[in-house]
């Protein structure tokens, strides 16, 4: 079954679960199953459900009450973030949210001050801008490395290959803008050149400019601070313009929706940062279950990164769940998260605590292989 029906199918249940079911545990999730991020949306959604599912078959749920997976689509608008959010904050039925997506539109959310007066937690964030980290922001615990260790990883990583000259392609937005600014700080750290600062507008794939405008600043390396389509509009024109430099993405650009529009030939030897385990290889006791739920949950969809961030999305929250107790409120379930403490995941160390709710900062470099698979 594709992705993309099977979803349908199974959010139409979630929602039907949860107008009929609301006695038990409700988590909900807004992410964008349509527009220019629906892919990965989509995949964070089926991540979380995969686990969501398995707690529900093989535990009855936790202490007693299956766990009902609330999702709507906000298709990766602010305003549609934001109406959903506020529609899961009055409901007090929702305990807690997982998965949600877009540094524009988490940072919208606080803004306005929707959780100024609610305990509700956020479990897993697909951003990583510090604005959303420093201070401590209290209702959100993290999963994934911020960008600046994203971007340092990458800059640290091409310094010793050699590379001089840098040109950064970034959306014109503050996640844009945060991925620039580390990579400033990287190159200044190490005595590199930022050569280009070419920018291309939000929500569109039109980077005829930013692509001419690194072509003429001669660069090694080229660091993409986007999302999938322009992204992969970018690595497409750059090559036709006969660019040569190292390319290198983040990890909001996933290989799956850039191989649907960069050629295989185009693709090899990109390199992109990841912020979650490599899903393709069952190297870690986490990524065993994850493919062996994939295989029972969603059979037919292949493994990803928006998946296994969704999963692990949904592992931690289950783990808070069940610290607790029978009847969990959202000021309880926060406390829970708060109280983790240092737990590893099959492999996998997360550290949660009052005074600290980044869970990880791990960063891996991987490599688009000649036949399009990721490498590491």
């Amino acid at each position: 079954m594709r992705l993309k029906s099977c979803l349908s199918l199974c959010l139409s249940l979630a929602l039907t679960l949860a107008s009929s079911a609301y006695a038990d545990i409700v988590v909900a999730q807004s992410a964008p199953l349509t527009g220019e991020a629906g892919a990965t949306g989509r995949g964070l959604v089926l991540g979380a459900k995969i686990y969501f599912d398995h707690i529900n078959a093989t535990e009855g749920g936790v202490n007693g009450q299956k766990i009902v997976h609330v999702v709507k689509d906000d298709g990766y608008q602010i305003e549609g973030t934001v109406r959903n959010t506020r529609e899961f904050i009055a409901d007090p039925r929702v305990l807690a949210l997982t998965g949600l997506y877009g540094t524009d539109n988490v940072t919208e959310l606080f803004k306005q001050g929707l959780f100024d007066n609610t305990p509700l937690s956020i479990v897993g964030v697909s951003t990583g801008a510090r604005l959303l980290r420093e201070p401590l922001n209290p209702s959100i615990f993290h999963l994934r490395a911020s960008y600046i260790e994203e971007v340092d990883a990458i800059v640290r990583h091409v310094a010793g290959l050699g590379t001089k000259r840098i040109a950064v392609v970034y959306e014109d937005n503050p996640f844009g803008d945060a991925g620039l600014r580390a990579a400033e700080d990287a190159a200044k750290k190490r005595g590199l050149a930022i050569v280009a600062r070419a920018t291309y507008e939000q929500h569109t794939t039109n980077v005829r400019d930013a692509v001419k405008d690194v072509i003429d600043s001669q660069p090694d390396t080229v660091i993409l601070v986007a999302i999938t389509p322009p992204a992969a509009e970018f690595i497409k024109q750059f090559h036709a313009a006969g660019g040569r430099a190292y390319l290198f993405g983040i990890s909001t650009a996933n290989v799956e929706g850039l191989s649907k529009v960069v050629s295989p030939a185009a693709l090899q030897g990109l390199g992109i940062s990841q912020v979650m385990p490599f899903p393709y290889s069952a190297t870690l006791p986490l990524v065993a279950e994850y493919q062996a739920l994939m295989k029972t949950y969603a059979k037919g969809n292949t493994y990803s990164y928006p998946t296994m961030e969704g999963y692990m999305n949904a592992r931690v929250l289950v783990m808070a769940l069940k610290k607790a107790g029978a009847n969990p409120s959202r000021a309880s379930v926060r406390q829970a998260l708060e109280g983790l403490g240092q737990v590893n995941l099959g492999g996998y160390p997360l550290n949660f605590s009052p005074t600290n709710h980044i869970g990880s900062r791990f960063v891996d470099l991987t490599v688009v292989s000649r036949t399009g698979a990721l490498m590491r």
